[in-house]
């Protein structure tokens, strides 16, 4: 008889099963060299059997029909089927002769034997698959519980081997917080973001483009927030975000169209922050001979400033007035920091408000979810709505606890450096915008200003972002006593002295009290 050698192993991976298929064709040449059998072929195949379409064993069954070999020899009944269609073509090629015999390293099976045991080896081969899926889906969903990702981490993450946990890339972490600004803050597409990263020096681990397809991956996975989903159920993972979830909702709401930018054609920095004061209609811009021209849109019919045209130059030296009253001098700035720092030592209201707040929400959820559950006992609602109800409560209960890690960490002493850097920011806008390109313009307003109304070429009205019209209207070269008039005398002289700038200070942090 003419046999073929059927060797298999699970995985195509090089780290794994890596000695596997030679293994097992040094073991069966061995084989067939003690008891004299004639191999006509060596078929070696790295794909799993728990189900139908495997290339190699289709080709090694059709040689076999077409009488191009008359048996087979592999290591054990599991390396040839593991799923039942398989496997009855390997048993019905056996009792018809066709296939005349199979021997395994441990035994012979021949046609004239007991169908029933060979049917049960088979059998139990795929029922281990069986087994083997339910214990490793069960392990999986038991660590996602514990908060640990059972897969391959995703891009911008590292798989630790020794510690099974999973540490953040640190190499290319900036490309993702990269890919998820330029989606959520600058609306821009998949295949810009692609094209932005591959300036910026993102590369594959082939050294190639990464392109739209793992971008939209990217900023679609909850992961870099630090939420692990998996077939819709929301887990709440142990390993460092990336991203805030402000941020990832933000990116959700471009993508999926609730957030979509108009298309322009010319870019005016000022347009969409300035209005009529006379009517109150927009004022829109337009370019003639080289230079920005600003109007009155008139849409109401009743005004006459549309036929007065303003100058780019001339409306930046209003803005740039504008900007100048959001200047402290570096040392005030330095004095209310290290003054509000002292202040808010032991001041925790406002982060404990709103971790009580979410606790609460938290606790309503596990009360709902105990009414939905003695519904579905009491067979008022089917099982299709309870478990869509109780998934959907799941989910928010996550999210709940999400934000209740964050209100924890966002404590009131934390949030000084940002309010400081907010004090600088405004006074270096100035600058900033007059030295800037239009691009660079736009951003500085945008931060920085709601509007301004404009009456005979002059600035009406100013309305800043908060807390920028907090910093606006505190005296920056007041006397003491005109900054100082209701503070106790009794008071320290530093404090005296600070106080009223540590005031504003706290406005701007919107932390819910002021220094007496």
């Amino acid at each position: 008889m003419k046999y073929i050698i059927y060797c298999r192993k699970s995985t195509d991976t090089e780290d794994k099963q890596l000695l596997s298929l030679d293994a097992q064709e040094r073991e069966l040449l061995e084989l067939a060299e003690k008891h004299g059998l004639e191999v006509v072929k060596i078929m070696r195949e790295s794909m799993s059997a728990k189900s139908v379409g495997r290339p190699v064993f289709n080709e090694m069954m059709k040689l076999v029909e077409n009488k191009k070999a008359d048996a087979v020899l592999c290591w054990k009944l599991d390396r040839l089927a593991r799923n039942f269609v398989d496997g009855g073509k390997v048993i019905d090629s056996l009792q018809r002769g066709v296939i005349q015999e199979i021997r395994t390293y441990e035994s012979t099976h021949l046609p004239s034997d007991n169908v029933l045991l060979l049917a049960v080896q088979l059998g139990m081969a795929n029922q281990y698959v069986r087994d083997l899926s339910v214990n490793v889906k069960r392990g999986n969903r038991e660590k996602l519980a514990r908060g640990e990702w059972p897969n391959h981490a995703p891009f911008g993450y590292i798989n630790d081997k020794a510690t099974k946990k999973i540490f953040v890339d640190e190499q290319n972490k900036k490309y993702i917080v990269r890919a998820y600004e330029l989606c959520a803050n600058e609306r821009k597409n998949l295949r810009e973001i692609s094209d932005i990263l591959y300036a910026e020096g993102l590369r594959s681990s082939s050294g190639k483009k990464v392109f739209k397809s793992l971008v939209h991956r990217i900023v679609t996975n909850p992961f870099y927030m630090g939420v692990m989903t998996r077939e819709g159920k929301f887990y709440d993972g142990k390993h460092e975000p990336i991203i805030s979830k402000q941020l990832f909702d933000r990116a959700q709401d471009v993508l999926n169209g609730r957030l979509h930018p108009k298309s322009k054609t010319l870019f005016f920095p000022l347009r969409g922050f300035i209005s009529c004061d006379n009517c109150g209609c927009a004022l829109t811009a337009s370019l003639k001979k080289g230079h920005q021209y600003y109007y009155c849109t008139n849409g109401k019919r009743i005004c006459d400033e549309h036929k007065s045209y303003l100058r780019e130059n001339d409306l930046y030296e209003h803005v740039a007035k504008m900007l100048g009253d959001l200047a402290f001098t570096p040392r005030k700035i330095e004095l209310m920091y290290q003054a509000a720092k002292e202040r808010t030592s032991s001041q925790n209201d406002y982060s404990e408000k709103i971790v009580q707040t979410l606790t609460e929400q938290l606790n309503g959820l596990k009360v709902r979810e105990s009414k939905l559950l003695d519904a579905y006992i009491a067979e008022q609602i089917s099982k299709e709505l309870y478990d869509s109800k109780v998934l959907e409560l799941h989910n928010v209960g996550v999210s709940l606890k999400k934000q209740i890690k964050e209100a924890e960490s966002r404590q009131p002493a934390s949030t000084l450096e940002p309010i400081k850097k907010l004090f600088m920011q405004g006074s270096t806008s100035q600058k900033e915008f007059l030295d800037g390109d239009d691009a660079k313009k736009h951003e500085v307003i945008k931060k920085l200003l709601w509007n301004f109304s404009m009456k005979d070429k002059t600035v009406a009205s100013i309305k800043y972002k908060s807390p920028f019209q907090v910093i606006a209207n505190a005296p920056k070269n007041a006397t003491i006593s005109q900054m100082l008039p209701d503070l106790d005398s009794n008071q320290d002289d530093n404090f005296q002295r600070v106080a009223p700038i540590v005031r504003f200070l706290f406005k701007a942090a919107g932390l819910g009290f002021e220094p007496r």
